[in-house]
């Protein structure tokens, strides 16, 4: 699925809880069947104009029974972060359990050129989804 996905990608996010991102993102082949997302994206209120900055890094190994996705950065470095049952292409769902937070995300793919991933993150008083949407950019490596 990510060899047909890679070079650059323009991004844009939607948080339920009032805020809106956008940022760009890159998807390289690290070896066959591996590969690295390096995201540099903003985020801001819908009321403001000062934007958060945000960088996350992900290795992406990919085979037929899984696709699963390591953080690169924190304390978590290179651990699981979520993994995709493949056999799925259609519905691809992974869950992440942090303290008392869960992350369901949803993966899917539109076609070469458009792909989501969202998260719902519930915990005890919280319940935010953040919808991203990725689009083939102009410039594509």
């Amino acid at each position: 699925m990510f060899k047909n996905l890679l070079g650059s990608w323009y991004l844009k996010k939607k948080i339920s809880n009032g805020f809106l991102g956008e940022g760009l993102v890159s998807l390289k082949s690290k070896k066959l069947n591996n590969f690295h997302y390096e995201e540099k994206s903003f985020i801001h209120k819908k009321s403001t104009e000062n934007p958060i900055s945000g960088y996350q890094k992900f290795d992406i190994v990919e085979n037929k029974n899984f696709i699963k996705f390591y953080f690169l950065l924190g304390d978590k470095k290179n651990k699981i972060y979520q993994k995709f049952n493949n056999s799925f292409k259609e519905n691809l769902v992974s869950w992440y359990f942090c303290k008392k937070d869960t992350y369901k995300t949803y993966l899917r793919v539109i076609n070469n050129n458009l792909f989501k991933i969202d998260h719902l993150i519930t915990g005890p008083n919280k319940r935010i989804l953040i919808q991203n949407t990725y689009f083939r950019s102009c410039k594509n490596n």
